[in-house]
C-alpha cells in the first residue's frame, strides 16, 4: 500500500499493489529423476504483479494560477496586476497502474553445463494520463487537464542460454540472451480519421504517420506518369498512392510501427581462460526499430550526410535511388510531405567490451607479500560488427550527438 501527495487525499492519494509468485522446482519429484536425468535442475515458476505510477506532474488536482497582464484603475492611474487560472485541475487524478503476468522456467543441463532460462510476460497498463483534446475542440479555450484514461499493452519474451565447461587448463562460458517486446495502444482520445489505415488504436506508441516513398522521379515524362504534388520536379521523391485515388494528399499518410524504440534487443557474453591467462567480452545490440537520420541544416545552410550525396539523382544520373540536392526544408517532400525516405534502420551489433587479463602465479604472490594480483588491457566501444545504416552510429540518439567514445584501459587489481 502505497500513498503519493501528488494526488488528492481524498480521491486518489492511495494505492494498493499487491503481488505473488508461485514456483515448482518438478525435478526434485521422483518421476522427473526416473527419467529425466540429462536435466539437473527444472523450475517452473509464474507470477502477478500490480504496479503503480506516481511518476508525473504534482497537484494536478489543484486550481493553479498566473499573473497576466493587468489593468489601471482611480484617479492616481494606479496600475494592478492581473491573475487568472492558468489550468484546469483534474480532483480524481490518481496512479497509473500495471498489471504485470510473468510465466517461464528455469533449467540446469547435462551436469550443470548447460543453462536454459525462459520468460513469457504480459502486461497492460491502464489509468495512463492523457488528455482528451480530440474529444474537446480548440476553440472551446478550455486548457484540459489529465485524465486516468488511456491503455496500453506489452507482451514478449526472454531468453537465456549459457555453456561453461572446463578440459584440462582451459574454461569455456559463452552466455547469451535475447528479448523481444511489442505494444500497442489499446484507449487513448484519437481524433476520427478519414480512412481506417490512420487509426492509431492497435498500434505501437510512437509510431509514425508518413508518406511512402517510391522512387525517384527520372525525369518530366517520369512525373506527369504518376500522381504527384503540384510543382514535382525530376530528382523528387516518388510518393506513393496508397488510397489509389489518383491524387497525393494526407488521406495518403500511413502508420509505421517500427519506432526508435527497439522490439529486440541481446547480448552475448564469453569468457576463454587458459592457466593464468583469461579472455572475456560482452557483445550487445538491439533490432527491429528504425530512426529518422534527416538534417535540419543542408544546402547552403549546412552539410550534406555523404550517404545522400554520393548515388544522388543529377541530370547525367537519372536513374539514382536518392534525390537530388535540395535546399534545406523548402522543398514539399521533406516538409509537409515528409516520407520514409529519411527513416533508416537502427539495428546493431557492438563489440562492447573486451579484456585479457594475466594472474600472477601464487608462488610469485607470495614473495611480494599480496593474496591476490591481476594485470589487465581492456577496450569499451571498440567497433561494430553490424550497422543497418551507412549513415551515423545507430546507438547515437541523433546527428548532432558526441561521437561513442572508444576507451583503451591498462591497469593491475591487486588485493593485500
Amino acid at each position: 500500500r502505497d500513498g503519493s501527495v501528488r494526488f488528492s487525499e481524498k480521491s486518489g492519494r492511495w494505492g494498493n499493489f499487491p503481488g505473488i509468485l508461485a514456483g515448482w522446482r518438478v525435478s526434485s519429484e521422483d518421476f522427473w529423476k526416473n527419467n529425466v536425468p540429462f536435466v539437473d535442475y527444472f523450475k517452473l515458476r509464474a507470477s502477478w504483479g500490480k504496479m503503480g505510477n506516481d511518476e508525473v506532474n504534482a497537484f494536478q488536482y489543484l486550481s493553479s494560477y498566473s499573473f497576466g497582464t493587468g489593468m489601471i484603475f482611480g484617479s492616481d492611474k494606479t496600475y494592478y496586476s492581473g491573475i487568472y487560472q492558468s489550468t484546469t485541475p483534474n480532483p480524481f487524478i490518481t496512479w497509473e497502474v500495471a498489471n504485470v503476468y510473468n510465466v517461464g522456467f528455469e533449467s540446469l543441463l547435462l551436469k550443470s553445463k548447460v543453462k536454459l532460462d525462459f520468460e513469457y510476460f504480459y502486461q497492460r497498463r491502464d489509468n495512463i494520463l492523457i488528455k482528451r483534446n480530440a474529444s474537446v475542440p480548440g476553440y472551446t479555450g478550455v486548457s484540459l487537464p489529465d485524465e486516468n484514461y488511456g491503455i496500453v499493452d506489452n507482451k514478449g519474451f526472454e531468453a537465456v542460454l549459457g555453456y561453461a565447461d572446463r578440459i584440462g587448463d582451459w574454461t569455456f562460458m559463452v552466455n547469451g540472451n535475447l528479448a523481444f517486446a511489442r505494444n500497442k495502444v489499446v484507449e487513448f482520445d484519437e481524433p476520427e480519421r478519414n480512412v481506417p489505415w490512420q487509426v492509431q488504436t492497435d498500434h505501437p506508441m510512437g509510431c509514425a504517420l508518413l508518406y511512402k516513398a517510391a522512387g525517384i522521379f527520372k525525369d518530366e515524362a517520369h512525373v506527369e506518369s504518376l500522381p504527384h504534388v503540384q510543382g514535382a520536379r525530376p530528382g523528387d521523391i516518388i510518393i506513393l498512392d496508397y488510397s489509389g485515388d489518383g491524387t497525393i494528399n494526407s488521406d495518403d499518410k500511413i502508420l509505421f510501427d517500427k519506432t526508435v524504440d527497439p522490439e529486440i534487443t541481446y547480448g552475448i557474453s564469453f569468457s576463454v581462460g587458459y592457466k593464468n591467462w583469461q579472455l572475456s567480452g560482452l557483445v550487445q545490440g538491439v533490432g527491429d526499430c528504425m530512426r529518422d537520420m534527416s538534417l535540419s541544416l543542408q544546402g547552403s545552410e549546412g552539410n550534406y550526410f555523404m550517404y545522400d550525396a554520393r548515388g544522388r539523382w543529377t541530370p547525367e544520373n537519372t536513374n539514382a535511388a536518392k534525390p537530388r540536392a535540395w535546399e534545406r526544408d523548402e522543398e514539399y517532400w521533406r516538409s509537409s510531405y515528409k516520407t520514409d525516405f529519411t527513416y533508416h534502420n537502427g539495428a546493431y551489433a557492438r563489440m562492447k567490451n573486451l579484456q585479457l587479463s594475466y594472474t600472477l602465479p601464487k608462488k610469485i604472490q607470495r614473495t611480494i607479500l599480496l593474496k591476490d594480483a591481476e594485470l589487465y588491457v581492456s577496450g569499451q566501444n571498440l567497433f561494430l560488427i553490424y550497422s543497418g545504416n551507412k549513415i551515423m552510429d545507430p546507438e547515437l540518439g541523433d546527428s548532432y550527438n558526441y561521437p561513442l567514445m572508444k576507451v583503451y584501459s591498462v591497469g593491475v587489481n591487486v588485493v593485500f
